[in-house]
Formats: structure tokens, C-alpha cells, sequence
């Protein structure tokens, strides 16, 4: 198998360019057999990926090394909040990250955390006053004037968005890292991390991390703010 997905030669194709699609790899494979049908040529890939030759960064995209997959550390506390909504709310779905994360990327880091608990619209109040009850620091997203450091320690409640791009993870459902990127962007709440500060997270969180384009576009558009995000993933790949 290693000699028929031919990997010397596909790490070669990224010497003329840093991204590499199906057809890139089809026409390398058809140099030395012309009748290769593409579903075979699919199933190499797909081993190319498997081995970390080459990673997946969108429909058909990909750039060369192994995949790094992004996976959030969660507090005790978010862990302990995931698993009270799973057992009060079974059917919905929802997911939940910590604003900390942004560390990882940012250049100016932020010394407070906000959880953010993101539910279907129709039960944002239910889950409001059921963590209310259960002594939770909690607070709705409409009701944020201010700073989000203000709201220290907090659980925000938010609105999840159909379609959007979740992780399922041992201790729940998680927000991706290609749908935190977004929301970064996109989100009056997160105004301070935005300006300057957006290409700083976008860059460091390519060059960590896996990214799918495409599924950063996908949800982008559901925001109607594709157009904008693909603006600043183009600005950092010319960097």
C-alpha cells in the first residue's frame, strides 16, 4: 500500500504550493496509471490523512502534515454544567465553551473566564432559571450591556445557531474551534478580541491547529458574515 499512495511524491506537490486539492493527487496518481478510477484514488487519500502525510483543511483541501485536533479543556465547574443540562434537557441540543480558550491564541491574554452555555432559542429562559436555582452565577447574552469582564465566573446563556459546528467530547457537547473563530468575529460580545486582535487568534489558530476552511465558511454563512471571514483566512495565509 505505502508504495502505491506514492507519499514522496505527494509531499513534492506541496513544494509548488502550500495547498494541494483531489484533483492535485487524481492527475499525480494518473501519471503512472491512467485508468486509476477516482474512488480508488479517494480511498488513498483518505490513508494519506490516516498516516499524517497530508490533513484535511476543507472539501477536497489539504495541506501537508499530520492532522492537530483541537480540543478544549473544560473546568470542573463547565463539566459539572454540561452534565446538569444533559440530564434536564436530553432532547436539546446545545453546547458549551470557556472564553479562556482565546489564550491560546490571543495576543493579549485575558485574566477572567466566561462559560458559555449555548441552548435551542425556545429554552434559553428554562435553562436560565434552572441553573438560577441550582445557585449558579448565570446570565442571559440580551442581558450583557456591558464588558464581558464584568460577568466574571458567569454562565452566559446564549442562542445556539442551527447547523453550527460541535465537537462531541466525554464530558459533552463542545463548541469547534472553526465555530469559536466565527462567533469571535461575528458576536457584538466579543467586540474587545475583535480589530486587530481577530488576525492574531485566526493565525495562531491555523498554525496550532487543524482548521477546516470549509466548515468555517459554512457556518460563516449562516451568519451571513462569509464574505468578511474568508477576507481575514485569505489576509493571514498572505502573511
Amino acid at each position: 500500500m505505502n508504495s502505491k499512495l506514492q507519499e514522496s511524491k505527494v509531499k513534492q506537490l506541496f513544494t509548488r504550493q502550500e495547498v494541494i486539492t483531489n484533483t492535485d493527487i487524481l492527475y499525480l496518481y494518473r501519471k503512472e496509471e491512467p485508468e486509476i478510477p477516482e474512488a480508488t484514488a479517494n480511498w488513498r487519500i483518505y490513508h494519506l490523512v490516516q498516516k499524517g502525510i497530508i490533513q484535511r483543511i476543507g472539501r477536497g483541501k489539504y495541506r501537508e502534515g499530520k492532522t492537530l485536533t483541537f480540543s478544549p479543556e473544560l473546568s470542573a465547574k463547565t463539566i459539572k454544567a454540561g452534565k446538569f443540562i444533559r440530564k434536564e434537557y436530553p432532547y436539546i441540543n446545545y453546547c458549551i465553551w470557556e472564553l479562556s480558550i482565546i489564550n491560546s491564541f490571543s495576543q493579549h491574554l485575558i485574566n477572567y473566564n466566561v462559560i458559555f452555555l449555548e441552548v435551542e432559542r425556545e429554552v434559553i429562559d428554562s435553562v436560565y432559571r434552572a441553573l438560577k436555582d441550582m445557585r449558579y452565577k448565570v446570565v442571559r447574552i440580551k442581558d450583557i450591556k456591558e464588558d464581558l469582564s464584568d460577568f466574571a465566573g458567569y454562565i452566559c446563556v446564549r442562542a445556539l445557531v442551527t447547523e453550527a459546528p460541535l465537537l462531541k467530547e466525554k464530558s459533552g457537547q463542545v463548541a469547534s474551534l472553526e465555530k469559536i473563530l466565527v462567533d469571535l468575529y461575528c458576536d457584538r460580545e466579543f467586540t474587545p478580541f475583535q480589530g486587530n486582535e481577530i488576525y492574531h487568534i485566526y493565525k495562531n489558530a491555523f498554525n496550532d491547529y487543524t482548521v477546516n476552511e470549509s466548515t468555517m465558511l459554512r457556518y460563516a454563512s449562516r451568519k451571513e458574515k462569509k464574505a468578511e471571514i474568508e477576507e481575514i483566512i485569505n489576509s493571514i495565509k498572505r502573511q
